[in-house]
């Protein structure tokens, strides 16, 4: 049997699970409001690919109401991986303020075509018209789209993010990236596809945050490569990115450790990705949410001061690694921001 049929059993074997995985979260500030979209749906964006898994703050106790940044998150595995088997991430995140907005899609990885209709969904969202969408399905929160717009990947979803930002900025303003892994050929010898050539800046401009691990480079078994080579992953992607980066390193978890519990081992045989049974992944996703919220919030709310946070290990409740990278700015400098660099002989137009 061909890696592909392989891969193609255990996707289909993995969505076929989602609706057994439960995930709770204890509250934070907002209460979490959820709408499964499927591509196609009325409201959503015509001969879209992605089903939306809308997670957005509703009134509670120390939660504003009005407008919230918003976070595009690509899933696992080129956006083959349901949304809902990170909603416990998710909601932790969306609990400190934030709109988040899970893609994916069951299907053979293409990443040109997924970044693609990335962006026709960022291009979209500008127009006004995921706001309409939210309201038709009642949310009562609004995405301020122009000014605090993210974006998110796990794994093989960074490089769907990444194939849209090589492209065009859009609305994006800042970038998450946990576990990115680079290439369509999970040995590396095919490189069509690839988003990165090592010793080649990317041609995007955007402050960025990743959040790796000790095991993401590991093989569960001879058989498979590992669920992010260390030549396709995490150091790849810090290596090409022309703006400001912080890394953090967890050091004893693995590749699906972000999923829901029971989600995480009970589909790690399915993507051969090793995993610690005795680390404690509620602390694991718990780090990844401060991460992120503290992150964004530094740009978003103009309090570069936290952006500190993210260079003290003992800020976190893991033992991580730290590495950052200021691209000769002062903290005060980043600014939430996305810019193209046009290839070396493209016309400027003024």
């Amino acid at each position: 049997m061909s890696y592909s049929h392989v891969l193609a059993f255990r996707l289909a074997s993995f969505w076929a699970m989602q609706s057994l995985v439960v995930s709770e979260a204890a509250p934070l500030n907002c209460s979490v409001s959820h709408a499964h979209v499927k591509a196609g749906s009325p409201g959503m964006l015509p001969k879209g690919i992605f089903n939306f898994d809308i997670y957005s703050p509703e009134d509670g106790d120390n939660c504003i109401t009005g407008k919230f940044p918003i976070i595009f998150f690509v899933t696992g595995f080129g956006a083959s991986v349901p949304a809902t088997l990170y909603s416990d991430l998710l909601t932790q995140i969306v609990q400190q303020g934030f709109i988040v907005v899970g893609l994916s899609r069951l299907g053979v990885p293409n990443y040109p075509m997924e970044g693609g209709r990335l962006l026709d969904v960022l291009e979209w969202a500008q127009a006004g018209h995921l706001e309409e969408m939210m309201a038709m399905h009642n949310f009562t929160a609004i995405p301020d789209i122009l000014e605090r717009a993210a974006v998110m990947g796990q794994s093989a979803g960074n490089h769907v993010v990444g194939e849209a930002l090589v492209s065009n900025c859009s609305v994006v303003k800042a970038f998450v990236m946990i576990d990115p892994v680079d290439g369509f050929d999970p040995f590396g010898v095919d490189h069509k596809q690839d988003l990165i050539t090592p010793g080649i800046m990317l041609n995007f401009t955007t402050p960025g945050l990743l959040i790796d691990n000790g095991l993401d480079p590991k093989k569960l078994n001879r058989l498979f490569p590992a669920c992010a080579p260390a030549n396709m992953s995490n150091d790849k992607f810090y290596n090409a990115w022309p703006g400001p980066i912080w890394n953090i390193n967890a050091t004893a978890y693995g590749h699906i450790d972000c999923l829901n519990d029971g989600a995480a081992s009970s589909v790690a045989k399915y993507f051969v990705c090793p995993s610690n049974s005795k680390t404690n992944k509620a602390s694991y996703r718990s780090m990844i949410a401060d991460a992120a919220a503290t992150f964004l919030s530094a740009l978003f709310q103009s309090k570069p001061d936290q952006l500190k946070l993210l260079e003290d290990p003992s800020h976190f409740s893991i033992d991580v690694v730290l590495k950052y990278d200021l691209k000769g700015l002062s903290r005060s400098s980043v600014k939430p921001s996305c810019i193209n660099t046009p290839a070396p002989g493209t016309a400027i137009h003024i």
